[in-house]
């Protein structure tokens, strides 16, 4: 049978954070995400070797390009190697499958125990996705930063501050992918089914965000379309930050602009929650 979840009247408080809500109890909720992956060890090593491999392909790619030598808008052979690189390490942080996961619930009516639990919905998705980063940090990126840096002909940040602005912008970009992945996740509501979004979605965020080929490589009017939306700051700000491509002063507004997004996507994905609230139908029974 179809429940259909009534939800309680939304006030101007629901769209303001609880600053005394029990922080205990999300970090829970991190620890279980942390130790579920920790259960799936085949999909972990299979994981590290599958971004090694990636890493490789574009690495023979950019070789055959600059096979003749010199330069390409800037950026030598050693810079495109290290760029991709580092762009997949920090991939390996702040992927998530949050989107995935929060359709599923929908569908199969999992997330109406979400629903009757005193906790806020977001705040609960936000710490399983930082979760899956946590995890990833201590396990997953270490192996694969070791096997890109013997294999490949990688180089350090152009200084320490630029890794420390680096260091920065990443923590920046997993909570960027975190609420991009929680408003698209929260269109099943709507749609029941999300599959023929991900894809696409992944596709447009990989391109968008400068991972497969630099910003700055593409026409301006590419360039141009990229500036009004979030994606680039996912990858190619804190590629650029590493390479020192960025000056200074221009890094910094980088950066707030960034926490911006962040703030912004937060913002976004707290008014499609509480619009989802009244649309939410669970199936099963």
């Amino acid at each position: 049978m179809w429940v259909i979840v009534s939800p309680s009247p939304i006030t101007h408080n629901d769209f303001m954070i609880n600053t005394h809500f029990k922080t205990d109890v999300y970090i829970e909720y991190l620890r279980i995400s942390f130790l579920s992956l920790l259960a799936y060890r085949a999909n972990y090593f299979l994981g590290v070797i599958n971004y090694v491999i990636h890493v490789g392909v574009y690495y023979f790619i950019y070789k055959a390009l600059y096979s003749s030598g010199g330069n390409i808008n800037n950026y030598t052979m050693s810079d495109m190697v290290t760029y991709v690189a580092i762009g997949w390490i920090s991939k390996s942080l702040y992927l998530n499958y949050m989107d995935h996961d929060i359709a599923g619930d929908v569908r199969n009516g999992a997330i109406a125990v979400d629903l009757i639990k005193p906790v806020d919905y977001q705040f609960l998705n936000y710490a399983r996705g930082l979760g899956q980063s946590l995890f990833r940090l201590l396990f997953f990126t270490p192996p694969i930063i070791i096997a890109t840096f013997l294999l490949y002909p990688v180089h350090g940040p152009s200084s320490l501050f630029n890794l420390f602005l680096f260091c920065i912008s990443t923590v920046l970009s997993i909570f960027l992918y975190v609420g991009l992945n929680f408003f698209i996740g929260l269109i099943a509501v709507y749609t029941i089914s999300i599959e023929g979004i991900l894809y696409p979605k992944n596709m447009i965020i990989e391109l968008f965000s400068g991972l497969l080929v630099p910003i700055d490589w593409f026409p301006q009017s590419f360039q141009y379309v990229s500036s009004f939306l979030p994606f680039k700051y996912i990858a190619f700000v804190p590629l650029s930050l590493y390479l020192g491509r960025v000056d200074m002063s221009l890094a910094i507004r980088a950066l707030l602009i960034q926490l911006i997004w962040v703030i912004l996507l937060f913002t976004a994905g707290r008014i499609l929650w509480f619009m989802c609230r009244k649309k939410i139908t669970i199936h099963g029974g």
